[in-house]
């Protein structure tokens, strides 16, 4: 008899803890809970993105927030956004979506620190990135103009849809979490 080739799976694949792995277990699926928190923050983004885009059509208030943004960075290293028809919303709509999952993979690290609710953590963590932002950095960077120098309409629209992208976030969050860990995240 010949001695088979054939060696067993390790336990966990190499660079499994970057990203997903499966077990020798049949139909074990495991998600890094920073991978989960990313895929949850593109889609609160998504969510977020268009209750943005509700609040313009219903408040009239001009360019969204991210497409002014991702303009005023790209004009500081000399760059274009491109045609505002064509290559400038896939500009901001792509560094929107990849902000909406960095701090999606960030809500993670600090969730131990919000409420114990997730809906009052995703309020609370929305909350925060909003102040954190528009209070915080952009103003400091004249990337955008602090609340008060802003259109009031855009601003109530854009706290509603960080709360929305908070709770959305949250829950994504969550239910990714029972699908990994079936007995409570």
């Amino acid at each position: 008899m010949m001695q088979s080739d054939v060696r067993p799976l390790p336990d966990r694949l190499p660079g499994a803890e970057a990203g997903f792995s499966i077990s020798n277990t049949p139909g074990e699926f495991r998600m890094n809970r920073y991978v989960r928190g990313a895929i949850g923050g593109g889609i609160a983004t998504l969510v977020m993105t268009a209750t943005m885009a509700a609040g313009k059509r219903v408040f009239r208030f001009g360019s969204q927030p991210p497409r002014l943004i991702t303009r005023n960075v790209l004009s500081r290293f000399g760059l274009s956004p491109g045609d505002p028809e064509t290559t400038e919303p896939v500009s901001w709509m792509t560094t929107h979506e990849l902000f909406g999952m960095t701090c999606g993979a960030g809500y993670v690290l600090v969730r131990p620190l919000l409420p114990s609710s997730r809906y009052a953590a995703g309020l609370a963590f929305g909350g925060a990135v909003w102040a954190v932002s528009y209070l915080g950095y952009l103003p400091a960077l004249n990337l955008y103009p602090a609340p008060e120098d802003d259109r009031r309409a855009r601003l109530g629209v854009m706290v509603i849809a960080h709360a929305v992208y908070g709770v959305v976030l949250a829950e994504v969050e969550y239910r990714l979490a029972l699908i990994d860990e079936p007995h409570g995240p």
